[in-house]
């Protein structure tokens, strides 16, 4: 027989859940806008305490947990700002979950989150763009020259610097201005993504210690749709042309395809470091390698491009398709 605490119980978890999340998310994100270099790290972690909400106590819990951070985010900056945290971190909360929880697998879930994401942030920034009468490109470049000026600002004030060396690094930051007014699309895209990968290994560690029957494969066994290397082809001839109209969007494809191959590519080398006698020394060594030659940075996407040829994680291991 139920006694009356037993009801009171369940609806204190219940509403602990959603409050955890909601205040976990909400300060998270706030970190990532108040917080200078915590606050970098913070905001990859965002969506996280919502992805565990949805997990532990269903949509009933996620939904309102998520409206309540975003209250609370625009309680405490500005209504836009809520709308932001919605469009990115309290989709990719609910939906990378939700997706997992109806069967999805893990990469196409991250995928699939990823695109919406990303599509709610750039109609978000257009009805902005409209609201404030500019153009997003506009917007876009207000902000990267306002970061760059900051950024020269600190320059000018270290001690030590000849105008000579200091002449230099305001013109690589110049260009490097240049190269971001062109690329930011793909650096948002990437952003989600990122984020959204955080939150899938949170899920996937939630799945072995809860038993969760979600299906995330090891990241090993990653792999990009084949269908992507004609993207990737296209977009790199397309380079060729004179064109900013064809030659930008096609650098911000590149963008985001270089970064996926990159991933196979790892993927294949970590593959291969477990088949040998000392998969974690290798592991490490190859981290090293990475971190400090960034040349072998475009030879692990190689690898990653030409696995789609030479499949070089089958002789041993039975052919999976993460997608």
């Amino acid at each position: 027989m139920n006694t009356p605490s037993e009801p009171q119980s369940g609806a204190w978890r219940y509403l602990r859940t959603i409050l955890l999340g909601a205040a976990g998310s909400g300060v998270l994100f706030a970190a990532s806008l108040a917080v200078p270099f915590i606050g970098f790290v913070a905001g990859f972690l965002a969506a996280v305490p919502l992805c565990h909400t949805r997990l532990t106590g269903g949509r009933r819990a996620a939904l309102p947990a998520v409206l309540i951070a975003t209250l609370l985010i625009g309680t405490a900056f500005a209504p836009s700002t809520a709308l932001w945290f919605l469009a990115q971190c309290g989709l990719i909360g609910f939906l990378l979950p939700e997706f997992l929880t109806r069967g999805m697998r893990g990469s196409r879930a991250l995928l699939w989150t990823t695109a919406v994401a990303t599509l709610a942030t750039v109609l978000l920034a257009f009805a902005m763009a409209m609201t404030a009468g500019q153009d997003i490109f506009t917007m876009a470049q207000q902000e990267i020259t306002a970061g760059m000026d900051q950024a020269r600002h600190l320059y000018e004030q270290q001690q030590g610097l000849s105008p000579q060396d200091l002449a230099t690094i305001k013109d690589g930051m110049r260009q490097a201005g240049a190269l971001l007014m062109r690329i930011f699309p793909a650096l948002g895209t990437l952003n989600l993504l990122l984020v959204s990968s955080v939150s899938l290994l949170f899920c996937q560690r939630m799945a072995i210690i809860r038993g969760l029957p979600l299906s995330i494969a090891p990241f090993r066994s990653f792999r990009v749709p084949e269908p992507l290397i004609w993207i990737l082809i296209v977009a790199g001839f397309s380079l060729l042309s004179s064109q900013t109209l064809i030659t930008t969007p096609a650098m911000n494809l590149l963008a985001v395809l270089l970064i996926l191959y990159f991933c196979q590519g790892l993927a294949v080398l970590l593959t291969l470091t477990d088949r040998t006698s000392y998969p974690g020394m290798l592991k490490v060594m190859l981290t090293f390698l990475l971190l400090v030659q960034p040349y072998l940075l475009p030879v692990v996407v190689i690898l990653g491009i030409f696995d789609l040829w030479g499949d070089f994680r089958t002789p041993r291991t039975k052919q999976e398709e993460n997608l």
